[in-house]
């Protein structure tokens, strides 16, 4: 079966939608098959999916019932078979399916049934006579609209019929997943920001080097930060490292608010080595970030987005506020988004961009996606639709939170009554707006609510943590999440953290604010000043049921006291966050009601024994100096305990006896590195989901009785490195899905534990002493992923590939496995397979068995070929070979048609590449370095989609393929310290083509019998050139006068050639930042330079001697002349008033 990796189009849960899956199929041909038996295996599974009737199509125009299915639901499998388009139905049905993918980003899986995908983008094969026909019939402009459906679908990543039972099995899990592939969730419905989009992404300059900064600035609610996740969706291909930091002005009034920012960015873009930022160092750790930068980023792209900045002290903290000093060769491009455009002023940015209101067309379509999940409202509503929309001013927050209250409401009348709230608000005032909503909840949701906005927001909680501490506070905690999300009120990240948009957090914060002038007549309180204020004057009462203070900052090394006797007259607060706060008097104080306690930093050494909060539910003491829980009074704390929290407690040596505790249903003891063992009444902990005790390092004994943790899901054993073993009987915890004992000293998995049949995630990492896993492995039928990097295993099982539902199996750096067993190849299900070790010397032949795998990654082993089975990998979209001693790839590689991206790295001995790589139309990337080939073969050319190809250090690679001027996609080469010496003729044809690096390495000693070279007349041809290095070429004589053509550059490096004149048509080269000469040792002298250039670099230039006048050249900023020995004046050197860099040491007009 053939795959491109389904597109990942996510149907919200909030979708109101009849259908969840619409069946689009010829009848004749698949009606009886694979499209019954995959309707009743979908029904099986309680969705509900339309499949219409043959029966009922008469006529040429598609049934309004029809058409009504299609837009009422949520996803498509379309099966495109032989006779598909031969009915005009059917590619109706296509035509509005394909619709609804581009604006509501609904699922769609094309099924290639018995027809090749080329064949369907291109209306080829089978489908080329019916679009005839259907052309001669309806019309050419009818048919186009067909077309372009055809290639739309064809171009979708599906499925290419194989085995009919696999492919109904993996369909019905893509259905039931809806995998995701954005890194960032974006809004639902993208209106308006396509354009948007686009405009950003000319202004940034994506493919050229260089540092580029733009801000984004507009009123709350206007869509800022979905333009800049948007954005950086799109152009993350581009970047090798990348950071999103959201919520700056937020995050930068905690205690550590800067400090935390600077480890997110450091942390996001990942250099290597062990960083330290200390707390107190605010501004020393921005200078510390440009140095990490610049040493680590030598040559890579990076990209930065900060979300929500107010203050320039901000950006200073993170190393980016003003013109600071970065190397050459780093590429950045920062987004800012801001209300305050003042910041901006502040700081230096190419360019600001004005998010405005949409347009009025926009914010009605926006408005009816989320009122009535149509593009348009029907007639019914359309006059209602509009009125609201005037009235919401056309900002998209309000939009999307006023058209989710109405979503459930079916009846003119009730939105009649909408329309009149809408109307007695204050005009275009946008919380007045949002809170007609929250007057809608019920009162637990309300409250709810107003939990999420002022209590846990900024502890940037995740799904599971806030569902703990509201299931605590007595509340339906996964309706009530449900219904704020439905209602657009709060979201759900990538990674289930929690997330709200600042205007209705400080709505929230507002009506608290509302309920009394006194703070202490409030609901809840996270003013740090007004707590403080309530607390030293016992002025708190009833009202208060929430609290969070966060001291994490010491003020003068003195930790903040706190009294508890004010908390007396609190008799209702149930949440309460004293983080690095000193509590003294008696907890007996401490309100009954507490439901939530947070107390990091905690200094006692046990909680006192005047502390029974007999309803606490989730009790908080990370990074605290707890040395003992509790004594013998441990059942006065609370029965309904379900959450305890001891991360980081360094001092905590033993648990209690916690057998009295039966709804505990989470323990987290991570990094409790003097705890030896726990309690074994933690084995008997009936309720218990999660047991976290990552990096424990002195824990030698897991309770040896597991028989009572039935309901446990995850253990996280990671980084326990003195734990031996596990429990014999750990198959006990039947609801076992995710097992971590990465880096532990344990050496053999229990026999047992091939009775988890939930098991999905088996993750063994660096467990060294593990030399192989027991026989019975194969038996865990539900497992997805299997991890082994850097273990001990010798071999791997036979029964391995029993594992039918493995999705992920890692052998990176498995230095003691000599073998791969065959049986690998029955992994039917596998979608990514690492394998890196030296002892293995061949990949099995059955590996060309694995028809669905996506990636395939192979380092480091012994092997001098890939087997000829790798035909067999038609869903394969990425291949990565490193480290090998193959000397030609097979030509059946030339079958992956569906291959993305081929990586070749170090595999020295690598001396060609067959000539079906032509072949690889899908190919959008290659990268071969530090290879033996000597050149591509001329059927390179037909990679049409290749967009960046890397040939660096390939250094007897002598020649490119003349066919090189047919890579219409091409927008970047690299090939540095190569042989080659000249580029084709055709090279002038690559439109596209954005980025060329040919650098040579200047110090390397030229053959006695090298030429000088010279660039082809068809380069100045290349007019989307942006960046060009052509360091140490040899490029003599004098540079063509209409090298003026290339009015797009803005880098050019011509250092190191033989070169003696620059054509005076350089000064129209308008975009030109940054040229580089240096060592040009036979340039005498220098024409009128474009007044856009800010970096020259003459450095060793010994013939120059004259200039010409640099007054043109107002914003250059950096003059390198040293050792120009011949130059004896500067004309126009006054003028540069923005220069701020001027090297001359050894030049003549120092004299």
């Amino acid at each position: 079966m053939e795959s491109a990796g389904v597109v990942s189009t996510t149907t919200p849960t909030s979708f109101r939608l009849r259908w969840d899956v619409f069946l689009s199929f010829r009848g004749e041909d698949t009606r009886h098959g694979i499209t019954n038996t995959l309707y009743c295996s979908l029904v099986g599974e309680g969705l509900r999916v339309f499949r219409d009737d043959d029966a009922l199509r008469r006529g040429d125009e598609i049934a309004p019932s029809l058409v009504e299915a299609i837009e009422d639901s949520a996803s498509f499998v379309v099966i495109l078979s032989e006779n598909y388009a031969t009915s005009r139905w059917c590619l109706q049905e296509l035509a509005r399916i394909c619709e609804l993918h581009s604006w509501s980003r609904r699922l769609v899986l094309p099924v290639f049934y018995g027809v090749d995908p080329s064949d369907v983008r291109k209306q080829g094969g089978p489908f080329k006579e019916a679009f005839f026909s259907h052309e001669n019939r309806f019309g050419e402009q009818e048919a186009k609209k067909w077309r372009e459906a055809m290639a739309k679908v064809g171009s979708l990543a599906g499925f290419v019929k194989k085995d009919e039972r696999e492919l109904i099995r993996v369909l019905l899990r893509e259905v039931l997943q809806h995998v995701k592939n954005t890194p960032l969730e974006v809004a639902t419905c993208a209106v308006g920001l396509d354009t948007r989009v686009t405009e950003l992404i000319n202004l940034l300059g994506v493919k050229s080097s260089g540092i580029k900064v733009v801000g984004l600035h507009g009123i709350g609610g206007i869509g800022k930060t979905t333009l800049a996740k948007a954005v950086f969706n799109k152009i993350l291909v581009h970047f090798d490292h990348h950071s999103f930091i959201s919520n700056v002005r937020e995050l930068s009034k905690r205690g550590d608010g800067l400090v935390s920012l600077q480890k997110k960015l450091i942390g996001d873009l990942g250099p290597t080595g062990n960083f330290h930022l200390p707390a107190d160092e605010v501004d020393a750790n921005a200078s510390r970030i440009r140095k990490i930068i610049n040493e680590n980023f030598n040559e890579k792209r990076v990209l930065i987005v900060l979300d929500d900045v107010d203050q320039e002290n901000q950006l200073n903290a993170l190393g980016l506020g003003a013109r600071v000093k970065w190397i050459n060769d780093v590429s950045i491009r920062i987004i800012i988004t801001t209300r305050n455009k003042g910041v901006l002023n502040e700081c230096y940015v190419n360019w600001t961009y004005e998010v405005r209101e949409l347009h009025f067309d926009q914010a009605l379509e926006l408005f009816s996606y989320h009122a009535l999940r149509r593009e348009k409202p029907t007639k019914e509503f359309e006059q209602l639709s509009k009125q609201l929309v005037a009235l919401t001013g056309n900002l998209p927050l309000a939009l999307e939170v006023f058209g989710s209250f109405l979503l459930d409401k079916r009846k003119v009348t009730e939105w009649e009554d909408a329309l009149n709230k809408l109307r007695d608000v204050r005009p275009h005032e946008l919380q007045d707006v949002l809170k007609i909503s929250f007057d809608a909840l019920d009162r637990e949701n309300q409250r709810i609510f107003l939990d999420v906005a002022c209590c846990f927001l900024d502890l940037h909680t995740k799904r599971e943590d806030i569902t703990d501490v509201l299931r605590g506070c007595g509340f339906n905690a996964e309706i009530g999440l449900r219904v704020l999300e439905e209602k657009s009120l709060i979201k759900f990240t990538e990674g289930d953290g929690l997330w709200m948009h600042d205007q209705l957090r400080d709505m929230g914060k507002e009506i608290v604010q509302n309920e009394n002038d006194d703070p202490g007549m409030r609901s809840r309180l996270w003013d740090r000043n007004q707590i403080m204020t309530v607390l030293q004057n016992h002025k708190g009462t009833r009202s208060i049921e929430g609290i969070v203070m966060d001291m994490k900052k010491v003020e003068n090394g003195n930790q903040v006291v706190v009294h508890t006797e004010p908390f007396k007259s609190m008799v209702n607060l149930r949440l309460l966050q004293v983080n690095h706060v000193k509590l003294e008097g008696k907890f007996k104080f401490v309100p009954h009601e507490l439901k939530w306690l947070q107390w990091q930093g905690c200094a006692l050494k046990t909680l006192p024994s005047d502390f029974c909060p007999q309803k606490l539910a989730v009790l908080d003491l990370s990074e605290s100096k707890i040395e003992k829980l509790w004594s013998s009074y441990s059942n006065n704390v609370a029965e309904n305990l379900m959450v305890i929290n001891l991360r980081g407690c360094p001092h905590l040596a033993s648990l209690p006896d916690l057998s009295g505790h039966k709804n505990l249903r989470k323990i987290v003891l991570a990094y409790c590195v003097k705890l030896i063992n726990i309690d074994k009444s933690v084995g008997t902990l009936i309720s218990l989901r999660h047991l976290d005790m990552t990096g424990c390092l002195n824990l030698v004994e897991f309770p040896s009785d597991a028989s009572g943790m039935k309901n446990l899901q995850t253990l996280v054993l990671t980084d326990c490195s003195n734990l031996k073993e596990l429990p014999e009987d750990i198959g006990s915890m039947r609801s076992l899905k995710e097992l971590y004992v990465n880096r532990t000293g344990i050496e053999k998995l229990p026999e047992s534990i091939y009775r988890l049949e939930k098991l999905e995630k088996l993750s063994l990492n660096r467990c060294i002493h593990i030399k192989q896993l027991p026989r019975c492995v194969g038996k865990l039928a539900s497992l997805k992923e299997l991890h082994l990097d850097g273990s001990g295993l010798q071999e791997l099982p036979d029964s391995v590939g029993s594992l039918e539902n493995l999705e992920k199996l890692s052998l990176i750096s498995c230095e003691s496995l000599t073998a791969i067993p065959d049986t690998v190849g029955n992994l039917n299900l596998l979608k990514e397979l690492f394998i890196k070790g030296k002892a293995i010397t061949e990949l099995p032949n059955s590996i060309g068995s694995l028809s669905y795998l996506k990636c395939l990654n192979v380092g480091g082993i012994q092997m001098r070929k890939l087997p000829d089975s790798i035909r067999g990998l038609v869903s394969s979209v990425e291949l990565e070979i490193e480290g090998t001693s193959i000397t030609c790839l097979p030509s059946q590689i030339g079958d992956l048609r569906l291959l993305e991206r081929l990586e070749i790295l170090n595999c020295t001995s690598l001396e060609s590449l067959p000539d079906s790589t032509g072949g690889l139309l899908a190919l959008t990337f290659i990268k071969i370095s530090n290879a033996s080939i000597t050149e591509l073969p001329e059927s390179f050319g037909k990679l049409e989609n290749l967009i960046e190809l890397r040939l660096n250090k390939c250094r007897k690679l002598h020649k490119l393929p003349s066919s090189m001027g047919n890579l219409k996609s091409l927008h970047h080469l690299y090939m540095e310290e190569t042989a080659v010496t000249e580029l084709p003729e055709s090279f002038g044809m690559l439109t596209c083509f954005m980025v060329l690096n040919m650098r040579k390495d200047p110090n390397k000693q030229e053959q006695p019998n090298s030429s000088f070279v010279t660039l082809p007349a068809s380069f100045t041809n290349l007019l989307s050139l942006q960046e060009l290095d052509a360091r140490a070429w040899r490029i003599c004589g004098e540079i063509a006068d209409d090298f003026e053509k290339l009015a797009t550059i803005e880098i050019l490096d011509l250092g190191s050639n033989d070169f003696y004149k620059l054509p005076s048509s350089l000064r129209g080269l308008s975009l030109l930042r940054d040229l580089k000469l240096s060592k040009c040792e036979k340039l005498q002298s220098l024409p009128p330079l474009p007044s856009s250039l800010e970096k020259l670099d003459l450095a060793n230039c010994i013939s120059l001697a004259t200039l010409s006048d640099l007054s043109n050249v107002k914003g250059l900023q950096e003059l390198n002349l040293t050792n120009c020995e011949k130059l004896v004046d500067l004309p126009g050197l006054e003028s540069l008033t923005s220069l701020r860099e001027l090297y001359m040491s050894n030049c003549s007009t120092c004299a």
